[in-house]
């Protein structure tokens, strides 16, 4: 990333002249003073770096010296220059509108700011006179260099606002077809039934779809359009259309969902069905009125994808077993925590597949019902009808069930009938909304349950997070940094330095990202004798919490070290997903 001999610091101005600083302190000098490396180890890394030939960066990265934030810190001290992380600092669409992805690919650049004549732009190595040159000839501005690190350039870049050609060819031709953006809702019907807007709206989805996106996301801004998809949890941009096509766009979607397009000022639902290479999909869709127009999300269902095996979610070999043992109980609750998008739904379904029998009466109450399993009676909560987890689980007791299914533990009628339907011989699957497993018995309680019932009922809790699992093309082992392995309890857990993790690089097989897919981390939590008594004096979440551990109980903290330790994961994803305690 950076050079330990001392540079000069290119800095270009509008004129194309170069002014021309001198460094007063060497990387190696800064990282010492700011207590992040010994003088021993500096001089470690310099005669490595003499072997190599590499920038001293990238030496003190592969040895574990110091972290890729840490390195970028220095060198902008170094240098004289702002440093910017790109978690805290978003980069203005208007600003990455002036430059191509191309060039911000081909220089690992990100511009981030347009002010006053001035373009800021985020680099991966500021040095690159070269660089600066290219950017100020193709922009016209100004351009003031700030540090980034490499892994905040691979992610930003994922968001860069950019068309393909195709995609281009199209959005103009729907332009010179819709040159008044108020127009009329008769040539509104009109147009969204024409080529151009069908085979923009379809490439949309269709495109959606090949890079396994859950969800697509349709915004109006002040002056454009963007277009988003959520791909392994995370949002990216993927094009910002002239928002003269977003009336067209939006009324052609909500055609294909067979939901009012007159309707501008309520938000709406409605569905798609739509097929790619002999697969079915099933679009929700859902409109909500902005102040700049109507946003739409489409939440794209594969009905393949949730049918995974239990062997598939991610559980390690002692939590697989722990599951397991969990699920062969005849009866009781049997409850999944996490917040929304931590995977709660695929697991259940998981467990339900495998349950699936003939000898087994299963129904299932979900709100709504996001997948059709064969063979089990699922119903679709409807509250306009009076059919609420409540009252349908009443119902599904005079329906002989084995097994019951209930989309969520929302409030003390339902948790209560749950309760009895357990007491009374029958397995029930549900979620409830707390943080790990502990805090799920406790949080039945707090809704008004009996400690005792709650004791008697429940036989496990599963806490599950999901975080995304590395490129296995494209990751790179690298020496972990002490600081990083204090935070994740790395000495706490047994484990000696050196340390080996891996950080997503990307490549074309993982469109750049660094990683490809998701996979769980969990933490199984069977209540034995020990742990039900104390459920039943009402303990604190705490000490059921370090009764569970003592008795094999696997936290999430633990959990994602483990993946770390595999490189299935990476410790930013796991530091993301779950609190880990320094």
């Amino acid at each position: 990333m950076a050079r330990h001999a001392v540079d000069p610091v290119p800095q270009a101005n509008g004129e194309g002249r170069r002014t021309v600083t001198r460094r007063r302190r060497r990387l190696g000098e800064i990282l010492v003073e700011a207590g992040l490396l010994t003088p021993e180890r500096l001089e470690e890394a310099l005669e490595r770096q003499k072997r190599t030939g590499e920038r001293l960066g990238k030496v003190l990265l592969e040895m574990g010296i110091a972290s890729e934030a840490e390195v970028a810190r220095a060198v902008a001290s170094q240098l004289g220059l702002e440093y910017l992380d790109l978690t805290q600092v978003l980069p203005d669409e208007q600003a990455m509108l002036v430059l191509p992805e191309h060039m911000a690919r081909r220089y690992q650049v990100i511009p981030l700011r347009l002010a006053d004549g001035k373009l800021t732009l985020g680099m991966v190595d500021p040095l690159d006179v070269l660089a600066l040159d290219d950017v100020r000839r193709h922009t016209g501005y100004e351009i003031v260099p700030a540090v980034i690190t490499l892994d905040d350039f691979q992610r930003t870049l994922n968001q860069y606002p950019a068309l393909d050609e195709n995609l281009e060819a199209m959005i103009r031709e729907i332009r010179v077809r819709t040159p008044d953006e108020e127009m009329g809702l008769d040539r509104l019907r009109q147009l969204v039934d024409e080529a151009p807007v069908v085979r923009l709206v379809n490439q949309i989805i269709l495109q959606a779809i090949r890079q396994r996106a859950s969800d697509i996301h349709i915004e109006p801004q002040e002056s454009r359009m963007r277009v988003r998809y959520r791909i392994d949890g995370i949002l990216y941009n993927v094009m910002t259309p002239p928002r003269d096509i977003q009336a067209a766009v939006i009324s052609r979607i909500k055609i294909m969902a067979e939901i009012d397009i007159a309707e501008r000022r309520r938000p709406q639902d409605g569905r798609i069905a739509f097929k790619v290479d002999e697969r079915e999909y099933d679009l929700r869709v859902n409109t909500m009125p902005t102040v700049f127009g109507e946003k739409v999300v489409m939440r794209i269902l594969d009905k393949s994808a949730m049918m995974v095996g239990i062997d598939k979610i991610g559980l390690l070999p002692d939590t697989h077993r722990r599951f397991e043992q969990m699920m062969g109980k005849p009866y009781g609750i049997i409850l999944l925590t996490g917040p929304t998008g931590s995977g709660k739904s695929t697991t259940l379904y998981s467990m339900l597949n495998r349950l699936n029998s003939t000898e087994r009466n299963i129904i299932t109450i979900e709100d709504p019902v996001e997948y059709h399993l064969p063979g089990i009676n699922q119903v679709q909560v409807n509250p306009k009808a009076g059919l609420t987890f409540a009252t349908g689980l009443r119902a599904f007791l005079r329906q002989d069930p084995d097994i019951i299914m209930v989309g969520e533990i929302r409030d003390e009628e339902t948790a209560r009938i749950a309760i009895h339907a357990a007491l009374t011989g029958h397995l029930v699957l549900s979620t409830l909304h707390t943080n790990d497993a502990p805090g799920a018995v406790t949080r039945l309680v707090d809704m008004g349950i009996e400690s005792f019932l709650v004791a008697s009922s429940v036989i496990g809790v599963v806490a599950q997070r999901l975080v995304r699992v590395l490129c296995d093309r494209c990751k790179e082992a690298y020496s972990a940094p002490p600081d990083l392995l204090r935070r994740l309890g790395v000495g706490e857990a047994g484990h000696h330095a050196p340390v080996t993790f891996y950080r997503a690089v990307g490549c074309e097989f993982c469109n750049g990202v660094g990683y490809r897919g998701r996979t769980g981390i969990f933490e199984i939590m069977i209540l034995d004798e020990v742990l039900r008594d104390l459920v039943a004096k009402e303990a604190p979440a705490a000490a059921i919490r370090e009764a569970a551990v003592a008795r094999g109980m696997r936290t999430l903290g633990e959990d994602g070290l483990e993946k770390i330790l595999l490189g299935i994961t990476t410790p930013e994803e796991v530091l993301r997903a779950v609190y880990v305690e320094d």
